[in-house]
């Protein structure tokens, strides 16, 4: 499945260029690239599936970096919050870490419903694939 989504994004991306273009808008690679970019820069807002879904951290860096670099319980110990299904969650950035439910990698979300962010897994992000689309992967978090 995230062969068919990354296929269908790149498919997607290249019909927008060639119909930006066919219209005559000579600045259309340029407009493409800055509006990528920011959509990147501002993340991709989903939501998740699960109630009650820990939003982790390692706030006193006990684990030095091993948070970014392979989130998990045991390398984010914090528990900074929680998501519920509704909430609006725009995710910023996506890495491998400990596997869960068979999808190894984890997000990091800013909860715009209730102020809190933190690494979650991937896994109870309310989409079909193991990788979302238009988040960034791999990262080293926020």
């Amino acid at each position: 499945m995230e062969r068919t989504a990354r296929r269908a994004a790149l498919l997607g991306g290249a019909a927008t260029l060639l119909g930006a273009l066919a219209l005559g808008a000579g600045t259309a690679p340029a407009q493409a690239a800055q509006t990528a970019g920011a959509q990147a820069a501002a993340g991709a807002y989903f939501s998740t599936w699960a109630t009650d879904v820990n939003m982790r951290y390692d706030v006193n860096r006990v684990n030095g970096d091993r948070c970014p670099e392979s989130p998990s319980p045991a390398h984010c110990p914090d528990v900074l919050g929680r998501a519920q299904p509704g909430d609006r969650l725009r995710v910023t950035c996506q890495t491998r870490g400990e596997t869960v439910g068979g999808n190894p990698y984890w997000v990091f979300a800013h909860n715009e419903t209730r102020g809190t962010y933190g690494w979650m897994a991937s896994y109870f992000i309310n989409h079909p694939d193991d990788v979302l689309p238009g988040v960034p992967t791999p990262c080293y978090g926020p």
